[in-house]
């Protein structure tokens, strides 16, 4: 082969393989928030997590965003199952991604919305009844707003879980942020006050994120378990 033509040769490989780097992946492993992806439910793991057949043929584990149902062995566990099995086990469904949140969690479970036939949110329904409550990870979500009106109106009727597992019904609705106290909770530094629950946006108006985990971490807050929370 001439020079020329080497050379000629060379710059269209170079071309292609730079052509090829910019075109985006399709797959939602690829791409960042948001997505819509249609399959059928094939299992319900428990109350907050799926195993989805999309239309191409391709299987997902799918970990509802926004929503923490009861772990097994754990009050209510069994009950949440049940009830998203019976929302959505061999239902048509759409997954939703949220352009806030990350698209896989550290497991690599898909991160999704899931829409059931009729328009309903899988993940609404199982707070507005009682069988899970909200779950922030990082940082607020979407539907952040309309999970919290739900999971209040299930406290305030002792719906599901907050009557079978000892929430009572004197729950009131959720206060305004906390401020810190005097009292401080052993497992994080700085101060966090010894409350009932806290998730990341009230430490943020607190001002003090990150905060440093040296426990068990109850308020759940280091979710990538490296010792920071609400980074």
């Amino acid at each position: 082969m001439g020079r020329g033509l080497y050379h000629a040769a060379l710059a269209a490989s170079v071309g292609l393989g730079l052509l090829v780097a910019l075109v985006p992946a399709s797959s939602p492993a690829a791409t960042s928030g948001r997505f819509s992806l249609h399959g059928t439910v094939s299992r319900v793991v428990d109350g907050d997590t799926l195993d989805v057949v999309l239309t191409s043929g391709r299987r997902e584990r799918v970990r509802l965003i926004g929503i923490d149902t009861p772990e097994r062995g754990v009050c209510y566990s069994s009950a949440a199952t049940s009830r998203a099995r019976r929302l959505a086990l061999a239902k048509r469904i759409v997954l939703k991604g949220d352009g806030t949140q990350d698209t896989r969690d550290r497991y690599g479970r898909l991160l999704a919305y899931v829409w059931l036939p009729g328009g309903k949110d899988l993940g609404f329904q199982l707070i507005a009844g009682g069988f899970g409550k909200v779950y922030v990870y990082h940082g607020a979500f979407e539907r952040l707003a309309a999970y919290r009106r739900a999971e209040r109106s299930a406290r305030t009727a002792t719906a599901g879980q907050w009557q079978a597992c000892g929430a009572g019904a004197t729950v009131p609705p959720p206060p305004s942020p906390p401020t810190l106290a005097s009292s401080c909770h052993p497992s994080y530094t700085p101060c966090l006050p010894v409350v009932a629950d806290l998730d990341c946006p009230d430490i943020r108006e607190l001002g003090v994120a990150p905060v440093r985990v040296l426990g068990s971490d109850p308020y759940r807050l280091d979710g990538d378990e490296d010792g920071l929370g609400c980074e």
